[in-house]
């Protein structure tokens, strides 16, 4: 693999790292791993420490009093701990860019080498040593005083140790074997902390036998979150060159305590590093100069209850970045230097969850995932939408993802795609449902407890606008160049697939069977789409069938469309009454449809028949009568408001809000005197 990277990598750098003085023998190099800052110290802080982080950029001086082994900030920047001996660490405050005098914090055991100190929150502070575990609270109780207070000692052997501030635990190694090694994990908030359940990690070869000359490192183990459960990755090196080393993955289940689960198959031996990045996990290779990136819920073999999972895609290298320099030799052209930079180099150091140094270069960067070039190297696209749905920001990749399979004409695996999305949105339905009804909307777990965190919802909406849509747009263009160019032979060579009305229908109903598979109610613009397709195609007898087998759901909307489609599809008419009468709430959108048809009988026989006989408006059936031209329809229809007025409010005569005089003076010039209904008229 070229050291330079692969343009079409997963992985890039960030494009402005954060440039720092590199190592040589005046400066020294410290990452923060709390605050994420690089500290250069040049001459033991004398020539100035400068401090360069993501919005933060300052420079400050202090006394040189020893070599430095460590130093950190508190994560509000009001204490610099700085660590010179192996058993004490000096508190020193920090106010504006100028650092003034402190205190020092000796090791409670006095035998005990410290291994290194944390800040677990502003005013907590670790002391990791041989010995154990110290937990101290810091507070300025002077201009030049801090107060350290113990709050807690944990008394067991150590050898080394993971801080995660994404997770606020310490993971330590407290014992090791010819096979095992085990850890003990803390946990930490303001002013408490918590002591978990410790477990073995298997260090042996995969052949299970003995191991010589294999241990476990820190830079080894790494602690991160997947899928919102607290996850510890252990890199496990094979004992001979000729088996392959695994990524074991150890997950916090809901007692707290941590299991393995997961085994990420490697395929590779030799050097690796970690990271874990939107809960995937990333495992960079020195040798090939190449990533390999896992997915655990995607599934794998199970044996024994734990899951082996092999990487998405073929293993590829970051993509290539240019580290753009000042012009070192003065030029007549005003243009920067930028030179590639040697990727996966031995001085890199990563750091979680997306962070990588180069101490030589003096450059720290942010690593960042491009799904867009991960969606052209899987071929299962049905497991590259379950990944994707899972990432952030990855809906417009989705929606291109279902674009292009159908285009492409994979249609067998488009159901399992669409069953993937509309889980995903039944997930996020119930979510919003129980938000408003207040109920809680905790993540569920899933047996393996890993909960299946979606990142990404598709709304119909969204598959309507960006894929459907444009599908049918598309093969309108189709439709009409066909019809403008009867031998398009030579032009359909160069297509893969030829998008079509029928098609899109397909792509539509499989979309709606995957909505209604998860009790999803279909949007009216779906089912418009398909009917629009229909008629478009002349498939009449097609559209039938799915509306006499309900393929198309009842609906006013649907049925109001169908109305209007009664000048090409003129058993739409039919068709829509039936859906309305199924639906028996358009009581009034029946009775108007059979007026605009001149059904006036049937319509005053329906309005009778569903209790709105007495309610309904006189003037709009008498106009649909006078309009029809039937004397014996208008006569009929004329008598029924009669009878109606007179058992309503004792007279035969109509209201003078009903508007009624014209149809009067009609049924009078049509048969003289008004109906005799035993009431005289006004």
């Amino acid at each position: 693999m070229d050291q330079l990277g692969d343009p079409n990598g997963y992985l890039e750098l960030s494009q402005n790292p954060i440039r720092f003085e590199p190592v040589s023998k005046v400066t020294n190099v410290f990452f923060d791993d709390t605050s994420k800052e690089v500290l250069s110290v040049r001459g033991g802080g004398t020539l100035g420490v400068v401090v360069r982080g993501v919005g933060r950029d300052h420079t400050f001086r202090m006394e040189d009093r020893g070599t430095i082994s460590s130093l950190k900030f508190s994560p509000d920047h009001s204490v610099l701990a700085v660590q010179r001996s192996k058993n004490a660490v000096e508190l020193l405050t920090y106010t504006d860019g100028e650092v003034g005098p402190g205190s020092v914090q000796e090791c409670r055991a006095k035998a005990a080498n410290m291994l290194g100190f944390i800040w677990t929150h502003n005013d907590d502070l670790v002391l990791v040593t041989d010995h154990g575990v110290e937990f101290y609270q810091t507070q300025q109780v002077a201009k030049d005083r801090i107060g350290v207070r113990h709050i807690r000692s944990y008394s067991l052997p150590c050898s080394w140790f993971v801080w995660s501030t994404e997770c606020s635990l310490l993971l330590l190694c407290t014992g090791s074997s010819p096979t095992t090694t085990t850890l003990q994990p803390l946990i930490f908030k303001p002013g408490q902390s918590n002591k978990l359940t410790k477990f073995e990690v298997e260090v042996s070869s995969a052949s299970g036998t003995h191991s010589t000359g294999v241990t476990l490192g820190e830079r080894d183990v790494c602690v991160g979150t997947v899928y919102g459960l607290v996850t510890i990755c252990v890199l496990r090196h094979p004992s001979t060159p000729t088996v392959a080393a695994h990524l074991d993955v150890y997950t916090q289940n809901k007692d707290g305590n941590f299991k393995r689960t997961h085994i990420c198959r490697l395929e590779l031996t030799g050097r690796f590093a970690v990271n874990i990045i939107d809960s995937l996990i990333i495992v960079h290779h020195q040798a090939s100069k190449t990533s390999l990136l896992f997915d655990i819920l995607l599934g794998g073999e199970v044996n024994g209850g734990i899951t082996s999972v092999y990487p998405i895609t073929v293993p590829r290298s970051i993509q290539p970045f240019s580290l753009v320099e000042p012009d070192a030799v003065p030029s007549t052209t005003s243009q920067p230097i930028s030179l590639p930079c040697e990727l996966y180099a031995p001085t890199w150091v990563v750091f979680q969850p997306d962070i990588v140094i180069d101490a030589r270069l003096g450059c720290m960067w942010h690593l960042r995932l491009r799904l867009d070039c991960l969606t052209s190297s899987v071929e299962d696209k049905s497991q590259l939408v379950d990944c994707l749905l899972r990432r952030k920001q990855a809906k417009p990749l989705v929606l291109s993802v279902v674009r292009q399979v159908v285009e492409s004409g994979q249609l067998a695996s488009l159901g399992q795609i669409f069953d993937k999305i509309n889980v995903a949105y039944r997930q996020h339905l119930n979510t919003v449902l129980q938000s408003q009804m207040g109920e809680s909307v905790s993540a569920p777990v899933a047996s393996n407890n890993a909960p299946e965190r979606r990142g990404v919802v598709i709304e119909q909406a969204d598959m309507y606008s960006s894929v459907l849509a444009p599908l049918m747009e598309e093969a309108e263009k189709e439709e009409a160049r066909q019809a403008q160019q009867k031998d398009s032979t030579n032009h359909e060579g160069s297509r893969q697939t030829v998008v079509s009305p029928k098609m899109v229908v397909g792509v539509v109903i499989e979309y709606t069977r995957s909505l209604g598979a998860v009790g999803v109610t279909v949007q009216h613009f779906l089912y418009e789409l398909v009917i629009n397709a229909l008629v478009r195609a002349r498939q009449f007898y097609q559209l039938h069938q799915l509306l006499q087998y309900h393929v198309l759901a009842d609906s006013k909307p649907l049925a109001c469309l169908l109305l209007s489609l009664v000048g090409v599809y003129s058993a739409g008419q039919q068709l829509s009454l039936d859906m309305l009468c199924r639906l028996n709430t358009a009581h009034d959108e029946i009775i108007e449809v059979l007026l605009s048809q001149h059904q006036v009988t049937p319509a005053l026989r329906y309005a009778r028949s569903v209790g709105l006989g007495e309610s309904v408006s006189a003037r709009k059936f008498l106009e649909a009568a006078m309009v029809s031209g039937d004397r014996q329809v208008f006569y009929s229809t004329f008598t029924f408001f009669v009878l109606r007025n007179t058992r309503l409010r004792g007279s035969s005569a109509f209201a003078k809000g009903e508007h009624c005089d014209v149809y009067v003076e009609h049924y009078k010039t049509l048969f003289g005197e008004l109906p005799d209904c035993g009431v005289q008229q006004a």
